[in-house]
């Protein structure tokens, strides 16, 4: 060979090299590649029952190799169809990935592994691919309850209407409460349920969580009583002794519930991560006519915790004995009710009682409200039925209609159970807001929002509305039961402006010689304070 001819050997050969090293990483040199499918922005398919319907998942999701609120080395992976899974599952022995666990229900693998690199040489399409987040009770709050609420102690049951003998209210109804587990306590039947889906060590007792949430739902003691006392409870427990569980337990143990017979699912927990597979194990729940119920949160946030920010769960918030909307209690523009969260007296393990404070404790109550109107009801009713009752029977508050503070409005069980009797009347003064003006609507004022409580038509009441000195009073023709009527009065923005408080109430009064069922609600006293530029109040 010449030397010309090995020169250009030479750079041939160079040429292919440089070529080679540009394609390839140095972190891969060494490794099997294989090609990959590109990975989607987000995930909005629906696999596991194929009847599922698509859901939005929040869209601080990444489709990534990592979400920093995920457990790291786990992914679960959901498949469309039965063969899929099958032959998934075959192929696992000779992966170097363990398989963590399966549910069938949901055509779902939980699987584990050490380095990221085995989990992709599985080849699986992205979009079938789901995280694993920890799922916690909210039990330590980052925010401090505001200042001049007020604590419900014993006082929970009378709060939301209920003020007759409720003990054989919920005989009948499945409730399942998916938490730490309830262990024997004097407030509490016999008549429980236990699915273990977490093992405990050797002596070591459940987190006390699950069983002062199920006193409140379905408490017998005379002092701890619950809303459905006769319900029949069926204990989940998906948590460990320090309240930790994970999106994947919880989503069997929803299966898990649902089919045990669960009518109602009490999820008093919650997750940053907002898992597919729990919203698929939701629908699978829900397609069998099974209706979950969860705690918005205690993180003060403006948006629940998952699962209850699943449009198919029913989350709940929590206010004090005033019905003022507790500042740890998480909003949220899908939230379906408040009820009570503050100081509640429930049951603590060994027979003993406790203070039960936040939104754990107050999606109990609309839970046992359902199967109490669901047992009480003289035709049959399902659960889904009861929730309806519910909403339309709840307590008007904050801003007119369904808002992100108190959702439908703050529960009322006695309202709902008693909406067939005929003959009680129950006007109320529900809410008052002051509107400031903003850039886009330059109008201001009082809105004041009056309820229709009872079970008749009212005709002729009016409303006296104070405004600082000034006073606006106003007829309300007629007002059918459960209709609201907001009354709106421009005044008092100078007033406010330039004080930085202004005193405002409103008083309703029925025409002559009728009386008010409860007469506690027929007026509002308050002070409008101005709030500064965080929004926060003087």
């Amino acid at each position: 060979m010449n030397s010309r001819a090995a020169i250009a050997l030479l750079a041939l050969l160079i040429g292919i090299l440089v070529s080679w090293l540009l394609m390839h990483r140095p972190e891969d040199l060494g490794k099997q590649t294989q090609t990959r499918k590109p990975r989607k922005q987000a995930l909005e398919f629906a696999p596991g029952n194929p009847s599922s319907k698509r859901k939005p998942i929040d869209s601080s999701r990444r489709l990534s190799d990592f979400d920093p609120r995920a457990i790291p080395n786990e992914r679960i992976v959901i498949f469309d169809d039965e063969e899929s899974y099958r032959r998934f599952l075959s192929q696992l022995a000779g992966a170097n990935v363990r398989n963590l666990g399966t549910i069938d229900a949901l055509r779902a693998v939980h699987l584990g592994f050490d380095n990221l690199a085995d989990f992709d040489n599985l080849g699986l399409d992205p979009d079938k691919v789901d995280f694993n987040y920890p799922v916690t009770i909210p039990e330590t709050r980052q925010l401090e309850p505001q200042e001049g609420i007020v604590g419900f102690g014993t006082n929970a049951l009378a709060f939301l209407g209920i003020t007759t003998d409720n003990s054989q209210w919920g005989r009948g109804v499945k409730i399942a409460v998916i938490d730490t587990g309830i262990v024997p306590h004097l407030a509490l039947g016999g008549n429980i349920q236990h699915i273990n889906l977490v093992d405990l060590p050797d002596g070591v007792a459940p987190h006390s969580h699950g069983t002062s949430v199920a006193s409140l739902i379905a408490g017998t003691h005379p002092n701890m009583r619950g809303v459905a006392p006769a319900a029949d409870l069926i204990s989940v427990r998906v948590a460990d002794e320090t309240g930790y569980s994970t999106s994947a337990v919880l989503a069997e143990g929803i299966i898990a519930a649902t089919d045990a017979g669960a009518q109602l699912i009490n999820i008093s927990m919650g997750s940053e991560g907002d898992s597919l597979l729990v919203r698929q194990a939701v629908d699978y729940a829900r397609e069998r006519g099974t209706v979950v119920f969860a705690s918005s949160g205690n993180e003060g946030a403006t948006l629940a915790s998952a699962p209850a920010r699943d449009p198919d769960v029913f989350a709940v918030g929590a206010v004090d004995a005033n019905g003022t909307h507790l500042n740890f209690s998480s909003a949220d523009e899908g939230l379906a009710f408040t009820a009570p969260g503050l100081d509640i007296q429930a049951a603590l393990p060994g027979d003993l009682v406790t203070s039960f404070t936040g939104t754990s404790a107050a999606v109990a109550y609309p839970v046992g409200a359902a199967a109490a109107i669901m047992s009480e009801s003289p035709t049959p009713l399902s659960a889904t039925e009861a929730v309806a009752i519910m909403q339309t029977h709840s307590n008007e508050a904050g801003l007119p209609g369904q808002d992100a503070q108190f959702g439908h409005g703050i529960l009322d069980v006695g309202r709902a159970i008693n909406r067939n009797t005929p003959g009680i009347t129950d006007l109320a003064v529900a809410s008052q807001t002051y509107l400031l003006p903003t850039a886009e609507d330059s109008s201001s004022g009082l809105q004041i929002s009056i309820e229709n409580r009872g079970t008749e038509t009212v005709y002729g009441a009016t409303v006296t509305i104070d405004i600082a000195d000034d006073r606006f009073p106003y007829t309300i023709q007629s007002i059918q039961p459960n209709e609201r009527t907001v009354v709106s009065i421009p005044a008092g923005l100078k007033t406010l402006q330039s004080e930085g408080a202004l005193s405002v109430s409103a008083v309703v009064n029925l025409p002559g010689g009728t009386l008010d069922a409860n007469t506690t609600n027929d007026q509002r006293r308050e002070v409008i304070v101005l709030p500064n530029e965080s929004g926060n109040g003087p």
